[in-house]
């Protein structure tokens, strides 16, 4: 009978290399635990790694899409606020001019000429709101603010056209009828706030363009989502401010200071309905971000649910082979420390 040594030496190599496997294999079961997912895709998925790749490309592009999405959403709704609140000054701008009708005493016409100055003051700082480093009203210029107050120029534009158009009829601006100064208004002044002399590069108000700005929100869709300052709803309240201001200081007759202020009226009211238009145009474009975030978000939980059948593992399992990882790293660890302590001291 022949007895066989073993090395004590070997018996440590043999659980250190234990060790080192035990604990390769419980950082990728710790892993897997942690993330619900195989720690190395490639291997464990072999030829489906490339489906896994090509689902996981598709969230990240929805997710980018749907991010998009939000600020497309931002912009457009900070302009409905905007659109909102220059249509509620106008519509107060109405009240006053409807008051001036009944009543052309000084302090009527002051009120009058005030609340006309203040209207179109409102309206240029709402049409000029910037909201993430952009100008809303701006079209696809978006570093550009779009409109520069022109109403000193255009007063005098419209006083001086005033006198030379009285004074070709032969008459004093007070002697003026309401048919004539109706005449004035629609083919002198009117035509100062067409969109060409508006956006005319010296003299105009507006340097925003008239093309909007379009943003992708989804694969197949393109919508418009902005709005831009050259609208007819903004220049006819411009318009209808300026001439307000501009004319019923010109100690005009009755006749013809109720024709202006009923031209007023008529531009602020043509003015509230184009910028309800505006609005309109807006909130449709809102509702297919609505629905295309809606169709993303379903498209994006099909795909995910596809990624966990392909990629998922059992959390159980990962949880109960750590456990187990843990107790054979704890007998390993024992062993090679009683090895360790092996002495021929302790028995000489």
């Amino acid at each position: 009978m022949k007895s066989s040594f073993i090395s004590s030496s070997a018996i440590q190599n043999a659980m250190r290399l234990t060790i080192r496997q035990g604990q390769n294999q419980m950082t990728k079961a710790t892993m897997e635990a942690t993330t619900g997912v195989y720690a190395d895709i490639g291997v464990s998925l072999g030829g489906n790694a490339a489906r896994s790749v090509d689902f996981t490309r598709e969230t990240d592009r929805i997710a980018s899409i749907k991010s998009s999405n939000s600020l497309v959403a931002a912009r457009m709704e900070s302009s409905q606020l905007g659109l909102s609140k220059m249509k509620d000054v106008g519509d107060g701008l109405v009240s006053k001019l409807t008051a001036l009708q009944g009543s052309h005493d000084p302090g009527s016409i002051t009120v009058a000429i005030q609340s006309a100055t203040s209207a179109l003051s409102t309206m240029m700082d709402t049409a000029n709101t910037m909201v993430n480093g952009e100008y809303l009203f701006s079209g696809i210029n978006t570093d550009v603010q779009p409109l520069t107050d022109m109403t000193a120029t255009t007063s005098a534009a419209i006083v001086t056209e005033l006198n030379t158009y009285a004074t070709g009829l032969g008459k004093a601006v007070s002697d003026l009828t309401g048919a004539e100064m109706e005449t004035f208004i629609t083919s002198t002044v009117e035509p100062m706030f067409s969109e060409a002399n508006w956006t005319d590069a010296t003299t105009g108000w507006s340097q925003a363009s008239s093309q909007n700005m379009t943003s992708r929100i989804s694969n197949s869709e393109v919508i418009e989502s902005s709005t831009n300052a050259n609208s007819e709803g903004m220049r006819y309240f411009a318009l209808a401010s300026v001439m307000t201001s501009a004319l019923l200081d010109q100690g005009l007759s009755s006749d013809a200071m109720s024709t202006v202020s009923k031209q007023a009226i008529s531009y602020t009211t043509k003015a509230t309905s184009g910028l309800v238009t505006q609005a309109s145009q807006l909130g449709l474009s809102q509702e297919r971000v609505k629905k295309s975030n809606d169709a993303l978000d379903a498209q994006s939980n099909i795909i995910k649910n596809k990624l966990v059948d392909l990629q998922g593992v059992d959390p159980y399992e990962a949880s109960t082979l750590v456990k187990t990882l843990e107790t054979q790293l704890e007998t390993a660890y024992t062993i090679v420390s009683k090895i360790q302590q092996l002495s021929l001291v302790n028995y000489l």
